[in-house]
């Protein structure tokens, strides 16, 4: 059975992020799917120790809910982050739950992982509201490239402009559409 982890990373509750993960999990219900929303997690920043480095097991020093979930992220055949977009950016809940993938860095692996599970699926969705489409198309593109480091070999990167508020990603039926649409990519 299909073990994906979807990722909520909106400090939002309700948001847009949220909406994005439940309509996902729905679809998947008939895989092993983990939910976790940051905001209801103890999420602590990379603190560069190295400790990590030169394992071939993915640990963190840290007693943290992402250092209890490295062994999903390890385990897992596809992985899903729903995030805001902040200033061009993804929102600093997103970028620190990224960033706690250094255990998975290894130079010299392939995708530069010492993941156990390769080949995996790997997509990026943003909501935002007034930044440019074509440049988080490319900023989003460049971050989701990076999920190669937990063993992702397939990557999508889908974008949600013009949102204004919370959870109007449900009033757009071509939005939903593409959610649905990536559930189905994530099962195949």
């Amino acid at each position: 059975m299909k073990k994906i982890l979807l990722v909520d990373a909106s400090p939002r509750v309700n948001g847009n992020s949220e909406n994005i993960i439940k309509i996902l999990a729905e679809d998947l219900k008939d895989y092993e799917v983990t939910v976790f929303k940051m905001r209801e997690k103890k999420c602590n920043p990379c603190l560069a120790c190295g400790v990590c480095q030169g394992r071939e097991d993915q640990i963190c020093v840290q007693k943290d809910d992402i250092a209890k979930l490295l062994p999903v992220i390890d385990g897992c055949d596809s992985i899903v982050i729903a995030t805001p977009i902040y200033n061009q950016q993804i929102c600093s809940q997103a970028k620190l739950f990224i960033e706690r993938w250094y255990p998975f860095f290894k130079f010299d692996g392939p995708g530069m992982s010492n993941s156990s599970k390769t080949n995996k699926k790997g997509a990026l969705v943003c909501s935002f509201l007034g930044s440019s489409v074509g440049v988080t198309q490319k900023y989003a593109d460049w971050t989701v490239s990076g999920f190669g480091q937990m063993g992702a070999s397939q990557t999508k990167a889908i974008l949600f402009p013009q949102i204004p508020n919370r959870g109007d990603v449900l009033n757009n039926p071509e939005y939903v559409e593409k959610i649905h649409e990536l559930a189905k990519w994530l099962a195949d």
